[in-house]
């Protein structure tokens, strides 16, 4: 008899079982789906460090520096660390362009210094030329206010610059901290001619710090 009623269900055991199968089900569909995110995601980020034959390992984004520590708000962990092959000074991209370089690693994490911080200075190129000059976060004193997140594009000699022109990295020996090419942002004006020694400009980046998900370190050439 115990054997008898332990082997039956009634329609309330079903309609549970069959509730489990469903969110196991779609446990899994929303598992696939990340997964096929995070595929897409890699492959525009590869397509986003100029196509070239780089090692890369991606990572999310886990965690944002609070305000009031060193280089405030302008850095984010991400879950790769040394384990994964990460090292300092390595850059970090997205399938946008720069987000920033490596500057702290831990065994499983790491912190991103991100283009845009006061002390950040990028080497690039612009236009279709590929004229020298560098970009950063502050504008030489007497220029134009900057609106949050721009940059400021400053000429190396004397190439003009144009509204549209497109920023890249220029690179850095053994491509640390910066490999070149990878896009950097957009002249979106160009500052008048106030007695500066060299030409400058505004550049607004391709990635928003604010909604960074997905990146990836650059490991290496090939």
């Amino acid at each position: 008899m115990q054997a008898a009623l332990a082997s039956w269900t009634g329609p309330g055991a079903q309609q549970t079982q069959l509730v489990r199968e469903r969110d196991a089900l779609a446990a899994r569909v929303h598992r696939l789906e990340r997964e096929l995110a995070e595929l897409r995601g890699s492959e525009d980020i590869s397509a986003g460090v100029t196509g070239q034959d780089r090692e890369l390992v991606t990572a999310r984004v886990v965690g944002i520096a609070p305000v009031g520590t060193p280089v405030a708000a302008r850095t984010v962990t991400i879950d790769a660390g040394r384990e994964h092959g990460v090292r300092p000074a390595l850059t970090v991209v997205s399938g946008a362009g720069l987000v920033g370089r490596v500057l702290r690693v831990s065994e499983a994490s790491s912190d991103v210094l991100l283009l845009g911080d006061a002390d950040v200075v990028v080497g690039v190129r612009f236009g279709e030329e590929g004229a020298l000059g560098m970009v950063e976060a502050r504008p030489a004193p007497g220029l134009p206010v900057r609106d949050a997140g721009e940059l400021t594009l400053t000429v190396v000699g004397d190439s003009p610059v144009t509204e549209g022109d497109e920023v890249v990295t220029l690179g850095s020996p053994d491509g640390r901290p910066y490999v070149a090419g990878v896009p950097l942002g957009t002249v979106t004006r160009v500052d008048p001619d106030s007695g500066q020694l060299n030409r400058t400009a505004v550049v607004e980046p391709h990635v928003d710090p604010d909604t960074l998900d997905l990146v990836a370190v650059v490991l290496g050439e090939g």
